[in-house]
């Protein structure tokens, strides 16, 4: 904990994070001779060395497991955020433009500048050794309408991630109904009403071509995380020790074995008692390497990194296949995907300390100094 009271681990945890994210796709680019998805295959079958070590990078890059950490982060911080908040119009108001003006802006200069680079030479185009996962975007001719969907989210085409911050646009909307029932009910209740909501979002929130409700469960079980600090400050050091590692790895697999809902339920309950361990357990020092330069540096750029590397792998990786046909793609994915991950991870880390200070910290300055007009109304 810094000088201020923040919370180190936690933005060393979203360094983590991102950086996860932009390995998950940076290792989806090729695709992988005779297997449709290398990483989803069981583990205990060996076929080739580079199919096993693709698979086990794979595994330590699990993107889905990692978003589901995300928003469940992402509920504790809004629940902290709300209790700061007074129930009044004038108060949520405020609190709903301090938000929109904290992510908007970045999300609106990333769609922009890849609207851009679609309309100034672009062409669609397949290439033979690109995976399924990479020919999916993009195959679309760039239009105002098309510009016009993407930016108020009725399309999320432009970026690997942008559909998750519509559903984090949507769980900020509702967060004041769900903080006003995590504040009066206890926690035995609690827990039922998120046994409610993940009942829901294989029920009610089902909705083809929307699964945006799908993940809302997750927001609740963030934000009632704090009404269990006694019982994560209770739990013992070689308890948390043994588990810990269990967890982690379970975390990780989950997905590979299930499918992505079921899968993402059990990372849901994993990851709350990994993030619970992470900011109420002082009698660990487990998670202590969070606090590690590196990770607190990608922390503070993580929001901005999480939206830009999609675009900037991308655009690499068109240029790769176009200028560089012959590499031995077939042969020598996984040395591929390493070097597609470190070049732009670089060059994605670059842009985005230039979005996070011309963009972000200014549009979150702007957001908090609107909500101080409001409130002084």
């Amino acid at each position: 904990m810094n000088n201020s009271g923040r919370l180190t681990k936690l933005d060393g945890l979203r360094g983590l994070l991102s950086l996860i994210v932009a390995l998950n796709h940076s290792f989806l680019v090729v695709a992988i001779p005779t297997f449709a998805n290398v990483w989803g295959q069981n583990f205990l079958t060996f076929t080739n060395l580079q199919a096993k070590l693709q698979q086990l990078l794979m595994l330590i890059g699990n993107g889905g497991a990692a978003v589901t950490t995300f928003f469940i982060l992402s509920g504790m911080v809004l629940g902290q955020s709300m209790g700061r908040v007074e129930f009044s119009s004038k108060g949520l108001l405020g609190f709903f433009l301090k938000r929109l003006l904290r992510l908007y802006p970045v999300y609106v200069v990333i769609i922009l500048t890849t609207a851009i680079y679609m309309r100034t030479g672009f062409h669609y185009q397949t290439f033979p050794f690109a995976s399924a996962w990479y020919l999916w975007w993009m195959n679309f001719q760039m239009t105002i309408k098309e510009f016009l969907y993407n930016l108020f989210f009725i399309h999320t085409y432009l970026g690997g991630v942008t559909w998750t911050l519509r559903v984090i646009l949507i769980a900020s909307f509702v967060m004041p109904a769900f903080y006003q029932v995590s504040k009066t009910a206890g926690r035995l209740t609690n827990l039922i009403f998120s046994l409610f909501l993940v009942l829901a979002s294989f029920t009610i929130f089902n909705i083809s071509g929307f699964r945006d409700l799908r993940y809302l469960y997750m927001f609740y079980l963030g934000l009632i995380l704090p009404r269990y600090k006694s019982f994560f400050a209770a739990l013992p050091s070689w308890l948390i020790h043994f588990f810990v590692p269990f967890g982690l790895i379970s975390l990780l697999a989950i997905r590979y074995i299930t499918d992505e809902y079921l899968g993402g339920l059990i990372e849901s309950v994993l990851a709350w008692f990994a993030i619970g361990i992470i900011v109420f357990s002082s009698r660990t020092k487990i998670f202590d390497f969070l606090n590690n330069k590196v990770f607190q540096f990608f922390g503070r750029i993580s929001y901005s990194l999480y939206l830009v590397h999609f675009t900037v792998l991308y655009i690499l990786a068109r240029v790769m296949f176009n200028v560089y046909p012959n590499l031995p793609y077939g042969s020598a994915y996984l040395m591929i995907h390493v070097s597609l991950f470190i070049l732009s991870l670089s060059v994605a880390t670059l842009f985005s300390l230039l979005v996070y200070r011309y963009v972000e910290i200014p549009s979150s300055q702007v957001g908090s100094a609107v909500n101080k007009k409001i409130q002084q109304f």
